[in-house]
């Protein structure tokens, strides 16, 4: 079975008394497709992901002891407006809220907020003025 990426190069830069790795993955047709940030241990904290215009789509922060995502970012097709942001417990991976952003990507649309179970707890709705006009669940 033949993989999707052709090529990965790994870097090693020091940063005061510390070290990290950026971990770069490139598809077939030698473009970037994500790129990891590793601590010194070798544990991911950082990954970004790019789409097929070359562009920005999702960039995701991992707690390094656990190894579970803690927050996931997600763009527009341009790269650079936020659409959404997840964030996760850093021991459990559950999921605590996600907040939706409005075309502009600095207003919010809304948002959900989780048991600690995972379970949709609350959903509130915002108006252009930035009051809830509606929270169910």
């Amino acid at each position: 079975m033949q993989s999707d990426y052709e090529q990965i190069v790994v870097s090693k830069y020091v940063a005061s008394d510390k070290y990290y790795y950026i971990k770069r993955v490139y598809n077939k047709e030698n473009e970037l497709s994500m790129i990891q940030v590793l601590n010194n241990r070798g544990r991911i904290s950082k990954c970004l992901f790019y789409d097929e215009n070359k562009r920005l789509s999702n960039v995701s922060l991992y707690n390094t002891s656990s190894g579970k995502e803690i927050k996931n970012v997600t763009y527009k097709a341009d790269g650079k407006t936020v659409s959404s942001i997840r964030e996760y417990d850093s021991e459990t991976g559950i999921p605590i809220k996600v907040i939706f952003y409005k075309p502009d990507g600095k207003d919010v649309s809304s948002i959900i907020e989780y048991d600690e179970t995972g379970i949709e707890a609350k959903f509130m709705l915002y108006c252009d003025d930035g009051k809830v006009i509606s929270s169910a669940i």
